[in-house]
């Protein structure tokens, strides 16, 4: 399995987080509160799309929502690759990042 990108990584970890509530609304503004950065829809979309052709995510529609014209929801669900894809760059995270000063710390210095 090929590395994630960055984008490809920070939506997977936004669908982890947010369990049986990640669709492309909540996805889209975890991944904004995370990198301060708008991702725009049609970017999310293919990434959501590229992820799920991967088997590292599901995708499933929900109940319509309760209110009157209330639309179904697509809901994305992590799969078993996608875990191991995350688990996979967390330890290379840490790898890279092992033995390297605290930069926060340093740049208060």
């Amino acid at each position: 399995m090929s590395d994630l990108s960055k984008n490809e990584e920070l939506i997977l970890l936004a669908i982890w987080k947010l369990g049986d509530n990640a669709y492309g609304v909540t996805i889209r503004e975890n991944f904004k509160q995370v990198t301060g950065r708008t991702l725009n829809y049609g970017s999310m979309y293919n990434t959501l799309y590229l992820l799920v052709r991967k088997d590292l995510i599901t995708s499933s529609e929900s109940e319509p929502q309760s209110r009157k014209g209330g639309r179904r929801r697509v809901l994305y669900h992590l799969a078993p690759g996608g875990r191991d894809a995350l688990a996979r760059a967390q330890r290379l995270h840490r790898s890279a990042w092992g033995g390297v000063p605290d930069l926060a710390r340093e740049e208060k210095k």
